[in-house]
């Protein structure tokens, strides 16, 4: 319990993150964690734009269920009189009612009961384009509740809040598409799917690609030519470190032999639950939680000619290769890397090279100190701004590379 006067905020740590993340205790946050603040919490209108509205109505700016749908591709259904009065007009929001009354004490009967509410929540949202989310949740849920081990994907948080959390990816191919490519939280996610039906993605494809989409939202965006191409370098250089042969291995599931001189971004081959990644980060021997935006700096960093020239422009395409997936603002992520090994990459007739460990990490690796030095250059929202396009490049690029062929050309 919070101690009186403390808020209780959670330390997000991607999948990692558990109910021993919740603190109260300042003494508790570290350098670099990603802390997540209760909108109503003292104070916390400083830090963001907060909605003023509070009771019921305010329930209606709560996206969560949609937003991890969109980003997971996984169902999830958080049962609340204030989430349920946000549905659509229908017999579901009386049957979700009663099911916040059942006892946990007979967990058969609540199953049975949540089960005739996803089977009428599907149908009366089936012709609701606005909650298409909706149904595709009830749909992914229904099909779920017929396994044995359902009642474990129910979870009482209190007497008027139950939480439904599906196991399976959604088989619709926009969501999941949608889906991989949101998450930054490690390797597996940020990098680790691809256009199914065309194939993986080809690294030297990736790259030029994303460095065409960030010049062209970088001008749109209006800034000067030299801010263009640096962020354009930037997408050019930023996963050089996918060339890591470990992580090439995982692409391909885990397997050393199937690595070849093509190098991947992206490839269906990689596992999609935790359980299997795992597995096949093991068999390739990259390390838990291994990031590869780091060795991308030190790959661009081994090919200077590739960077701008002048000192502040080539401290800030650095800069966006490192941070192109939310780490490096101030701190480098921690990988404890037991047997680091070399990567080279050819690009554009540049040899980049790279062995051992990256030391970025470290506090006095610069890293940190390059982050201030931006920030005071640029401002803590215009740093943030051109951080914003190298990332929505990236996005894209891969947007489209999903919905494309394998034969990727740049637009």
């Amino acid at each position: 319990e919070p101690i009186a006067g403390q808020v209780q905020v959670l330390r997000w740590r991607g999948r990692k993150t558990s109910e021993s993340d919740l603190t109260s205790s300042p003494s508790d946050i570290r350098p670099g964690d990603i802390v997540i603040i209760p909108a109503d919490a003292a104070g916390s209108t400083l830090l963001g734009d907060i909605p003023p509205s509070r009771g019921p109505e305010s329930a209606r700016l709560d996206i969560g269920d949609r937003a991890f749908i969109l980003s997971r591709a996984k169902a999830l259904l958080r049962l609340h009189p204030d989430l349920i009065n946000c549905w659509p007009e229908g017999e579901s929001r009386a049957k979700a009612l009663a099911v916040l009354g059942m006892s946990s004490e007979d967990p058969d009967g609540l199953v049975e009961a949540v089960r005739d509410l996803l089977e009428t929540l599907a149908l009366e949202t089936q012709n609701l384009p606005e909650f298409r989310w909706l149904h595709l949740t009830a749909m992914q849920l229904q099909g779920e509740s017929e396994r044995k081990t359902f009642r474990r994907n129910l979870y009482r948080i209190d007497d008027d809040f139950l939480v439904l959390i599906g196991q399976s990816l959604i088989s619709d191919r926009e969501i999941t598409r949608q889906a991989d490519t949101f998450s930054d939280e490690d390797d597996s996610s940020a990098s680790g799917t691809s256009n199914r039906e065309g194939g993986p993605i080809r690294l030297l494809d990736h790259l030029p690609g994303v460095e065409a989409s960030a010049r062209r939202f970088a001008a749109g965006a209006g800034l000067p030519d030299v801010l263009v191409e640096a962020v354009a370098k930037a997408g050019l250089l930023h996963d050089l470190g996918k060339a890591d042969p470990r992580f090439q291995a995982l692409l391909r599931g885990g397997n050393r032999l199937a690595v070849g001189r093509e190098l991947f971004a992206k490839s269906g081959e990689t596992p999609r639950t935790r359980k299997a990644y795992e597995v096949a980060r093991d068999a390739a021997g990259y390390p838990p939680g291994g990031r590869h935006e780091l060795l991308s700096v030190r790959l661009a960093e081994s090919a200077p000619d590739l960077l701008p020239e002048t000192p502040d422009l080539h401290e800030l395409a650095l800069h966006l290769i490192a941070s192109h997936h939310g780490n490096c603002r101030p701190f480098a992520p921690v990988i404890f890397d037991a047997q680091p090994v070399a990567a080279t990459v050819e690009l554009q007739g540049r040899h980049m090279a790279w062995s051992g460990a990256t030391n970025l990490e470290r506090v006095d690796s610069g890293v940190a100190q390059r982050y201030w030095r931006l920030t005071r250059r640029y401002g803590w929202w215009g740093l943030a701004w051109l951080e914003s396009l190298l990332r929505l490049a990236d996005h894209r690029r891969s947007e489209w590379e999903q919905t494309n062929t394998a034969e990727v050309e740049d637009e």
